[in-house]
């Protein structure tokens, strides 16, 4: 039997050493990959502040509101924002007082947000919010659009030559308003150097946690998602699963013609409430487009969980004929008493389903592109 020689002997060892130098270097990438995903305070702040903008004229409610209070319970310093220090009408329905404008918070911090927050506004042109994003974006900060948001930021021109994605229903008018700018389909959320964009109003949730996890870890993402009863905050989307078609246009116009008298749906806010748990509720139940949605409260100011001011529509006692939506952790009576977030969208679609029709409740949930199971 021939022994072996030294170059049999060095093989092995040979081979561990680079399987061991290959392991370390694939580790090391890992690392440097979870560092430069990590979101971490600027300018020596203690946290990292998020600015959330609005047109004080009309900005959608869930992607103000969802954002704001996810990141709030990351540990972010979040601020609202606006042209004005005047009162912001959220679309479909609701108000809110910003903390500052945007001149005040250039003033607070002059080196910028670590975050802006871009929902989609009712005018996407505004030159305040324009110039305002540009010079947020040059400050260095992570400009990130929900929803229609992205027709705004692609206003801005931030977006040209970039990858980028929203609304469903808004995709063919983007290519063709903004030719310059690679518009994605069935991806929830498009990251493009030091912009994120998201797909419809529903995206608000996944991207908000995609956020969370990069300013507060893997763990305290989970702990929050776990809460509102999302399972994971991928990008997998099916953005053509949606569609407004003659079913939906067939139940708009039915709604819109005949639904009188108008459903008085009030959604019940207390001090605390929770900025996620009301944001839906207050946009199903207003697309409905056979009912009036407002805030009730029994204050004309009510402070959110992370210091928002809600502006309610009514207060004192409810009409009669009012449906009342009491969200978690309002010990009220109402049509709809929610106890949990981690099912209260399902709930209140359900409670749209039975009030107004399965039809309704399933035209409601296209416009929100969320994803729900064919409601028959």
């Amino acid at each position: 039997m021939r022994e072996p020689y030294p170059g049999d002997l060095r093989r092995p060892a040979l081979r561990f050493c680079i399987t061991l130098l290959l392991a370390l270097m694939v580790t090391s990438l890992l690392i440097d990959a979870a560092h430069a995903a990590t979101i971490e305070p600027s300018h020596g702040r203690e946290r990292v502040v998020v600015a959330v903008a609005a047109l004080n004229k009309g900005t959608e409610v869930t992607d103000f509101l969802v954002p704001y209070g996810i990141l709030a319970e990351a540990g972010a310093e979040v601020l609202a924002v606006a042209p004005e220090a005047a009162p912001v009408t959220l679309w479909p329905a609701g108000r809110i007082a910003p903390h500052m404008d945007f001149a005040g918070f250039d003033a607070s911090h002059e080196a910028g947000a670590d975050i802006v927050i871009i929902p989609a506004m009712v005018e996407r042109g505004d030159e305040a919010v324009l110039n305002w994003l540009r010079d947020q974006a040059a400050k260095g900060a992570l400009m990130v659009s929900i929803c229609e948001g992205s027709s705004t930021l692609a206003e801005t021109g931030l977006l040209d030559g970039r990858h980028a994605t929203g609304h469903f229903y808004e995709h063919e008018n983007r290519v063709r308003r903004y030719p310059h700018v690679e518009w994605q389909r069935n991806i929830r959320y498009v990251e493009d150097g030091n912009i994120i964009s998201s797909s419809g109003v529903s995206a608000s949730l996944p991207v908000s946690l995609l956020l969370a996890e990069r300013i507060a870890g893997r763990g305290r993402a989970a702990e929050i998602a776990a809460h509102y009863g999302v399972e994971n905050w991928s990008a997998e989307h099916n953005s053509d699963a949606f569609n407004i078609g003659m079913r939906e246009m067939a139940t708009a116009t039915k709604n819109l013609l005949l639904g009188w008298p108008r459903a008085d749906i009030l959604i019940a806010v207390h001090e605390g409430v929770s900025e996620v748990d009301l944001a839906f509720p207050l946009d199903f139940a207003s697309r409905s487009w056979k009912s009036e949605t407002r805030l009730f409260a029994d204050k004309t100011e009510v402070t959110t969980r992370h210091g928002l001011t809600l502006l309610a529509d009514v207060t004192g006692d409810a009409p009669k004929r009012a449906d009342v939506i009491r969200l978690p952790g309002d010990e009220g009576e109402g049509s709809l008493e929610i106890e949990s977030a981690a099912t209260l969208r399902e709930e209140m679609l359900a409670w749209i389903g039975e009030k107004m029709g399965s039809g309704t409740a399933h035209f409601v949930a296209v416009q929100l592109e969320y994803p729900v199971p064919e409601i028959k």
